[in-house]
């Protein structure tokens, strides 16, 4: 099996890896390890997108508990234990290009000083669709939205709701001056965004590209054709492997 190991630390799994009998390439994978956190899966699924990975948690962040230690799961690689799992992500276009996102995309107000004013209105090709949610072209004032992935809402959704999900995507209000309770579509649904009023941005995972949103621009989120394939995903959020804080 051909492997490839992204991260700012590969080079101190990669002798590990050899000893189980992978081959390490640098192109042409037929498995990526992503040794690092949750941003160093997304920066990895941005790059090689659909490619089948594997997170490990390096020991520098986390002490991991039996059944996440790289051995442990180098092993069930190498004897294909390892169930692989497909994610839906969401895609939106914006200025040219067509954007795909595992986890989530955020549209903020870019000044922490001002709010912004929006609406967003949802579509669906359902037949007996009738005109959900309740805040179709209310103008809302606030700091944004957060559209997710289930894969991504115990990420910065469920840091504004305190909910996840685990079906179809979800959007989340960002501090409106009026209390709005998160919304869940699945994958027939379009999410509209239009900026009517202020300055605001566009992100997404952990990219660093930050895209600016003019005023009066609409940008719709659907679900993506283009899945994520992960293997043991919840090694990034098993409740016994300890993260090291400092």
């Amino acid at each position: 099996m051909r492997i490839l190991i992204t991260g700012k630390n590969a080079k101190k799994i990669e002798p590990l890896v050899k000893k189980f009998g992978f081959k390490t390439v640098t192109a042409e994978p037929d498995v990526i390890i992503s040794f690092g956190g949750d941003g160093t899966l997304l920066s990895s699924e941005r790059k090689y997108p659909g490619v089948p990975k594997l997170p490990i948690r390096d020991n520098l962040i986390c002490n991991k508990c039996p059944n996440h230690k790289p051995e442990t799961l180098l092993k069930n690689l190498m004897e294909n234990k390892l169930k692989l799992q497909k994610y839906t992500k969401l895609q939106t276009s914006i200025v040219g290009q067509t954007i795909h996102a595992l986890n989530d995309f955020v549209i903020r107000n870019t000044s922490p000083i001002h709010t912004i004013r929006f609406w967003v209105t949802i579509t669906s090709n359902h037949p007996t669709f009738d005109a959900k949610p309740a805040n179709n072209n209310k103008l809302l004032i606030g700091d944004g939205i957060i559209v997710a992935t289930s894969f991504g809402s115990t990420g910065y959704f469920q840091s504004i709701t305190r909910q996840t999900f685990s079906s179809g995507f979800g959007l989340a209000f960002n501090n409106t001056t009026e209390q709005k309770s998160p919304e869940f579509f699945d994958k027939k649904d379009t999410v509209i965004f239009k900026l009517i009023r202020g300055s605001a941005t566009l992100s997404f995972d952990n990219n660093s590209q930050i895209i600016p949103i003019a005023e009066g621009l609409e940008i719709s989120f659907k679900n993506s054709d283009q899945k994520a394939k992960i293997y043991e995903a919840k090694s990034l959020r098993c409740p016994n492997c300890k993260i090291i804080r400092g």
